[in-house]
């Protein structure tokens, strides 16, 4: 468990900082490179949420593990190309999907005092996500770069963290 830990940290870091520079890049519906990038930028944050999530399952609760589960079903949801079907725009929907679920888990992080400084850049993220009904695309870059340093805060404090399988020896454990 503990390397499926600090391989989803360094997911998070690595698609959480990608995902702060994809809000300075202009977006280009069908451009091949770019589309690309944020498949694997997704991926990363996929693969980063599941350890962010490990790493404070034990505290945060029901409502941890029910944000986490929404917000795992958003994310994956808008893992590769940007599509619209039966007059549905996947990517916006799987957006609020994730953002729901981020919801919830950084209340519920907020609750146990688990990576508040995370809990409080997706929570900023959502907000910015809201704000954008009325300040148009400059709030969606922002709540883009708040949700990307959310998760790379978060990737930069799981290595951090001690992490002991209680069914352990403790000879084990020094290995």
């Amino acid at each position: 468990m503990t390397a499926l830990i600090r391989l989803s940290g360094a997911a998070a870091l690595t698609g959480g900082g990608l995902r702060v520079a994809a809000a300075f890049i202009p977006y280009v519906p069908g451009v091949a490179w770019l589309e690309g990038f944020y498949a694997v930028i997704d991926a990363f944050l996929l693969i980063g949420l599941i350890g962010i999530y490990v790493s404070v399952s034990d505290r945060v609760g029901r409502l941890g593990l029910a944000g986490f589960i929404i917000a795992a079903i958003g994310q994956g949801s808008i893992i590769g190309p940007d599509a619209t079907q039966f007059g549905i725009d996947f990517y916006l929907a799987g957006s609020v999907v994730l953002l729901a679920g981020l919801t919830l888990l950084s209340a519920a992080m907020f609750g146990v005092k688990a990576m508040r400084s995370v809990a409080l850049l997706w929570l900023s993220a959502v907000g910015m996500a809201v704000a954008s009904t009325i300040f148009g695309e400059v709030a969606i870059l922002a709540a883009g770069a708040l949700l990307g340093g959310g998760f790379a805060v978060a990737g930069a404090a799981i290595p951090k963290r001690p992490i002991v399988d209680p069914a352990q020896t403790p000879s084990q454990i020094a290995m």
